[in-house]
């Protein structure tokens, strides 16, 4: 639900030539979550959010020990890699990535994180937090960012939210700025991909790990499996139960088959250093998939924008 009512649903294809980017030496990034679904998540449940950031190391630590000192959890951007207990490669990076820090525990020099990747808290150096909080590597700056929420005394109505959020998501997804986003994206990656092989050759070390990486981005690292498309599945039943409204049951079954799609995809991805001419069926999927969420997304507008509740 909380991923729904945050507008979560996305897509990006983003792929500079320069080698600062997301995956080192300038990989492709393939992301399934909107970005910003902790704004969208308050702006639809009318919670209030400010975003801080300063260019100070000093300042960004001296603001959440602050903040952990009256016993409010915070939460920071980082830069993935940077955190040793996420065992990633150094090429991996993302530093729009959220934790929240529990806990500072300066005479031992750690810190206690909140990842939605693991079930309990993790533990980092204060060291490791400083450099991923502080990252440059583009073109997701975490920029020492931190999170100050405040809450009213009663939040939007549930049914309210949903819409806004449902709406929202398709407006993003079908209306895309760029073609690098939305529909237009996976249009845009189905177009790239086949080029992939000339590009990254999977029979160099350096470029292998791409197509394992991609992978772990679509099926793992988070997404709930399918690029997030299962977790949408399940939020369109939630909200056709809590609303009484039966039509979204078809709909969260096609998101689910999306989901599934987007599994084939990332399997076809991760057999292309074996097999090629798998860019091809990857190809075929990324099609199939762009013209069922442009018909899902087109069906979910229909059905919330004259929707009113009392």
């Amino acid at each position: 639900m909380i991923f729904g009512l945050g507008s979560g649903l996305g897509f990006v294809y983003w792929h500079s030539k320069r080698g600062d980017m997301v995956l080192q030496p300038a990989y492709p990034f393939v992301g399934g979550r909107a970005r910003d679904l902790y704004r969208n998540l308050c702006s639809n449940l009318g919670v209030s959010v400010r975003v801080n950031k300063t260019s100070s190391k000093t300042r960004a630590y001296e603001a959440l020990r602050d903040l952990i000192s009256e016993n409010i959890p915070v939460m920071i951007n980082v830069d993935m890699p940077q955190l040793k207990y996420l065992g990633l490669p150094e090429q991996a990076h993302f530093g729009a990535h959220c934790v929240v820090v529990a806990g500072l525990d300066e005479d031992k020099g750690i810190a206690h994180l909140a990842d939605t990747m693991f079930e309990g808290l993790q533990t980092a150096t204060l060291k490791e937090l400083e450099e991923a909080r502080s990252s440059t590597f583009k073109p997701f700056l975490p920029e020492n960012k931190w999170f100050v929420f405040e809450f009213p005394t009663k939040l939007n109505p549930v049914e309210e939210a949903i819409r806004n959020a449902i709406n929202k998501t398709a407006k993003s997804m079908l209306y895309p700025p760029i073609k690098n986003l939305g529909v237009r994206g996976i249009n845009h990656f189905a177009s790239e991909i086949v080029r992939w092989p000339k590009l990254f050759p999977p029979e160099n070390a350096l470029f292998r790990q791409l197509y394992e990486q991609s992978y772990i981005m679509i099926e793992e690292d988070g997404t709930g499996g399918g690029l997030f498309r299962y977790l949408y599945s399940r939020f369109l039943n939630e909200t056709g139960e809590l609303l009484n409204k039966k039509e979204l049951a078809e709909l969260a079954q096609r998101y689910h088959q999306t989901g599934q799609r987007w599994t084939s995809i990332a399997k076809f991805i991760r057999e292309i250093p074996e097999d090629t001419s798998n860019v091809y069926e990857a190809r075929k999927l990324l099609l199939e998939v762009a013209r069922e969420e442009t018909e899902a997304l087109s069906l979910l507008t229909r059905i919330f924008e004259h929707s009113t509740f009392s």
